[in-house]
């Protein structure tokens, strides 16, 4: 488990919560009793998930911990389906509650970067989002991507070209929980929104610094 280990309560039921380490928990009352419904959803190249440092300093604060996951989200629209990003770069999904699972990471993604949050839309069961972030194996490049049937495809809204720059990496992803895609985007640099569902940013920036944006909440009065 690393020191910021997922955690997820099912939109559906606030007795449900979910806990990751490489593998996937859940607990039905509250954290009382946890049982495992995943196999390992990392990529777990050679050498990873052992204990940072070792075997001569060993780091116990968990830190360092690779190859883990760093995102669980339950579709709101339906239960049990359950999308996961890890710092490896794998997405997996769920459609049955945890009893099968799909690796569903888009295609020609290089391997090896952090699953930095997904977004499961909240107007339709089939569609999710994803904010892959890359910049510390060399590349700066945004990657933010929508799948509109459960990850069998994925379509990349960010080339460099459409508003949000070729050097700017991407930590968030929110969808307009009123209006279908209307996209919210947190970048390194700053704040970014889309009114066609990722075909084109502008910048959403107005008075706030040029810094990291690495969550973004959403409410409405």
């Amino acid at each position: 488990f690393q020191r910021v280990s997922p955690m997820e309560v099912s939109p559906h039921d606030p007795h449900v919560v979910y806990y990751g380490s490489q593998y996937l928990y859940r607990s039905s009352n509250g954290g009382v009793n946890w049982e495992r419904i995943s196999p390992d959803l990392t990529a777990h190249p050679a050498g990873t998930q052992g204990a940072s440092g070792e075997p001569i300093t060993r780091d116990a604060t968990g830190e360092e911990v690779y190859s883990t996951l760093y995102t669980i989200r339950e579709s709101p629209v339906q239960a049990g389906v359950i999308w996961t990003g890890s710092n490896d770069g794998p997405i997996y999904v769920t459609r049955d509650n945890g009893k099968t699972w799909t690796n569903v990471t888009p295609k020609g993604l290089e391997p090896g970067g952090r699953v930095q949050n997904i977004e499961p839309s909240p107007h339709s069961a089939a569609r999710a989002y994803a904010a892959i972030y890359r910049y510390l194996l060399g590349d700066f490049r945004p990657y933010i991507y929508r799948t509109d049937d459960f990850g069998a495809h994925w379509t990349l809204l960010t080339d460099g070209h459409n508003g949000i720059a070729s050097d700017e990496p991407t930590r968030v992803v929110r969808e307009d929980p009123v209006r279908a895609g209307l996209l919210y985007a947190g970048t390194e640099f700053g704040m970014y929104i889309s009114f066609d569902n990722g075909g084109h940013w502008q910048t959403f920036q107005l008075n706030l610094p040029h810094t990291p944006v690495t969550d973004i909440k959403l409410a409405h009065g």
